[in-house]
């Protein structure tokens, strides 16, 4: 048999072994992985091993996303920017001010929650909260997410400094904030 006639005989060879190893192993059955239901609590040794930032991004998206009744993932997806976030709003009948809620209303759960578990202390708690309250909701998403290692409060206030256009303070320029600074890890 020549060369020619022999190269597509392997490759058939070849293309019905890694079918049969695929359905081998279960690939005839394979289903998605379904989206969490945003109002029901995550396995927690999951959580445990995700920086605490992170941890608190992600519990105050579940929690905007509850009260939307909506995926996170889809919530998520919606505060990628102005366009996203008007888009989900008319296709859900609401409009923009109802996601900002929604959204600050999880950040502050989502602190509240991370100082009832010891994740933070009281003082990382007020300032957080107050970022809760105050910054630009998709702008304190991102910086909680986007933490590179700095898993500090005053990372969290550089890092807003830099995706907004306001001017965040450094703790050290924060009234009373001067003797707390060695608090805050």
């Amino acid at each position: 048999m020549s060369d020619t006639r022999r190269a597509p005989l392997v490759a058939i060879a070849a293309s019905l072994g890694l079918i049969a190893v695929y359905l081998s192993f279960g690939g005839a059955s394979y289903d998605p992985a379904g989206v969490a239901d945003p109002c029901e609590a995550r396995d927690q040794t999951l959580l445990e091993a995700r920086d605490t930032f992170e941890l608190i991004a992600l519990s105050s998206l579940d929690g905007a996303a509850c009260e939307l009744r909506v995926s996170r993932e889809e919530l998520t997806l919606a505060l990628a920017d102005e366009e996203a976030t008007a888009a989900f709003a008319a296709e859900h009948g609401i409009d923009d001010a109802a996601v900002e809620d929604a959204v600050r209303s999880g950040l502050v759960r989502a602190v509240d929650d991370a100082a009832a578990t010891g994740r933070i202390n009281g003082i990382e708690a007020t300032v957080l909260r107050e970022v809760a309250e105050r910054a630009p909701v998709g702008a304190a998403i991102e910086g909680l997410q986007a933490l590179p290692g700095d898993d500090s409060v005053q990372g969290l206030l550089e890092q807003l400094g830099e995706l907004t256009e306001l001017e965040i303070p450094s703790l050290s320029e924060i009234p009373g904030a001067s003797q707390l600074e060695d608090l805050i890890p």
